[in-house]
């Protein structure tokens, strides 16, 4: 299951970040449109708000609203394969109306934090637009500034092979035929040098909402199952990482039952904790660590 999570993710993040590109251009050609390239007016900026609602929804929310009517319930059926398996009760096993009526309810939850990040940066994109208007920013630096918060920009370091691959990043991401390469590097960047983006911008937070939205998910949906099952033990599982938090390096591959899981979790503070329920956001964002129900007196 890890790793088909895992997969999933990675995959959700991957198209959604990837559809920023387009959202990018359709925001900039939406701008040029309007003012031929030249100062923007007030006027001009405030009109010019629906069609960048359009552009955000077209793009970045049309593909979120696509992954999740497409995935999640590939995600609940791999869940209601795990207790497929288990010796509990045949109803149990098997998908029912309080099942369907959950994963609706959860791709409703999970698209609304879609929504909501779209629409935080949708209000900063306006705001860039008419607080240019009122400066007379000229439209090349009102470009720059849309991408950015868009896409971001990338710090210098004092490691060369950082700066090396920040100066390929920034100076190609723009060029079509050097996609893969581009992102290469990002994924580079990010994993082997834990460096990021800076400053806000919608990447930054599209990919991570992408992710925890899939693991999520799958949390919300198994705990839901383990409780009507009558369930009360839950076994941390996954790999661990270089960058692992403590709380899943000491979780990991143990039996538990949910008060002691609590209990554990309030103890306890670390680096990266988020708030929220122990089995929904595990160690924190970007976790790939999983609860499975079980029961200790099982011989499987």
């Amino acid at each position: 299951m890890s790793k088909i999570l895992d997969k999933l993710a990675d995959q959700h993040e991957e198209r959604l970040v990837n559809v920023l590109y387009t959202l990018e251009d359709d925001v900039i050609n939406a701008v040029r449109r309007s003012t031929g390239g030249d100062l923007i007016s007030t006027r001009l900026a405030i009109q010019l708000q629906p069609q960048l609602r359009q552009a955000m929804e077209n793009t970045f929310l049309n593909e979120a609203d696509l992954l999740i009517n497409e995935d999640y319930n590939k995600i609940a059926k791999e869940v209601l394969d795990t207790f497929g398996k288990m010796p509990i009760p045949a109803n149990f096993r098997n998908l029912t109306k309080i099942d369907l009526q959950t994963i609706n309810a959860l791709k409703y939850q999970s698209f609304s934090g879609f929504e909501d990040i779209a629409e935080r940066f949708l209000k900063v994109i306006n705001d860039e637009v008419y607080q240019s208007a009122i400066a007379g920013r000229p439209f090349a630096d009102v470009e720059k500034n849309i991408r950015s918060h868009i896409n971001g920009v990338y710090q210098k370091s004092n490691q060369r092979e950082i700066n090396e691959l920040v100066d390929y990043i920034n100076e190609n991401k723009y060029n079509p035929s050097l996609k893969s390469k581009v992102e290469e590097s990002i994924t580079k960047l990010r994993t082997q040098y834990a460096a990021d983006r800076a400053g806000e911008n919608l990447r930054k937070y599209a990919g991570q909402i992408a992710h925890d939205s899939v693991m999520q998910f799958h949390g919300q949906f198994t705990v839901k199952k383990a409780k009507d099952s009558g369930l009360e033990h839950f076994e941390y599982t996954g790999t661990l990482v270089r960058d692992s938090r403590p709380f899943c390096r000491g979780m990991v591959n143990r039996t538990l039952t949910e008060k002691e899981i609590r209990d554990i979790w309030n103890s306890r503070s670390w680096a990266g904790k988020s708030s929220g329920d122990p089995f929904i956001v595990r160690g924190g964002y970007r976790c790939r660590h999983t609860w499975i129900p079980t029961n200790p007196d099982w011989n499987i």
